[in-house]
């Protein structure tokens, strides 16, 4: 077994990138903490609240292979494996909240075979820290109790996830897509053609919790006929649902979106 001192590595969700929106627990893991690693720049802003003496590393994940996941070489578990061995507090960052599409399963899996402890300390991911700011009802007592949390960044099973989800819609279950903006023609091809509704609400919120935050509210059909395009800058999450509504405008947020009638015009 790798463990040679009683600490433990902390894999912390950063949630959507507003320092305001961390746990207790992650801010103090953070600013406990000896080493700090991280490979996305979204978690930057909570690197203010490091101590003067921690060791802050951004990590390049490039050599990670589609299709192999993490392995002991991945840069990451390298410097980990180095720091822990040196008995240091270590504090692992992740955008969002870790748990969420695996985002720290493969880095676990790892640690577990090299015999690191590990605690995962969750955030806020894009979709809920949304949901709260806008105040979108995502769903519904005694209607409907789902929602689905889908990363649409790479479809290789040709929309058959999607087909299955637009049957959702149809008992009033809310879908939020994350990085969904390459396939969001065909998404919503696949969900004509499984009978939504042209009039299905739409909101999509870009840069969740970030200073310049934006959003359009739209429908399924609206988004179709403009080209799927809303104008937002990435990252954008969009959720989709029939009773899906904004009922607040967070203070700074833009809304951006084209019209159907202004663009015809």
């Amino acid at each position: 077994m790798e463990s040679v001192n009683n600490n433990r590595v902390f894999i912390v969700g950063t949630g959507p990138g507003d320092p305001g929106l961390l746990t207790l627990r992650a801010e103090k893991a953070i600013r406990e903490a000896d080493v700090i690693l991280y490979d996305c720049g979204t978690v930057e802003p909570a690197l203010a609240l490091a101590s003067e003496s921690a060791v802050i590393l951004r990590v390049d994940r490039s050599p990670y292979e589609t299709g192999k996941g993490c392995r002991e070489q991945t840069p990451m578990i390298v410097a980990i494996r180095e720091h822990f061995r040196r008995g240091l507090r270590i504090v692992r960052l992740k955008t969002g909240d870790p748990a969420l599409f695996g985002g720290e399963v493969d880095e676990g899996d790892v640690l577990g075979r090299l015999g690191i402890p590990f605690t995962v300390i969750p955030g806020i991911s894009a979709g809920a820290a949304a949901a709260s700011a806008y105040a979108l009802p995502i769903s519904r007592k005694f209607e409907s109790d789902a929602v689905l949390n889908i990363i649409a960044a790479a479809i290789t099973d040709d929309f058959a996830l999607i087909r299955d989800s637009a049957r959702l819609l149809g008992h009033g279950a809310t879908i939020v897509l994350y990085m969904a903006t390459a396939n969001l023609p065909g998404i919503l091809r696949v969900f004509r053609e499984m009978g939504v509704s042209d009039a299905m609400p739409v909101v999509a919120v870009s840069k969740s919790g970030w200073p310049d935050e934006a959003f359009a509210r739209t429908t399924l059909g609206e988004l179709e006929t403009v080209g799927c395009s809303t104008g937002l800058p990435e990252p954008v999450v969009y959720t989709i649902g029939r009773y899906v509504r904004v009922r607040n405008v967070p203070a700074g947020s833009q809304e951006l979106f084209v019209k159907v009638a202004e663009s015809a015009g």
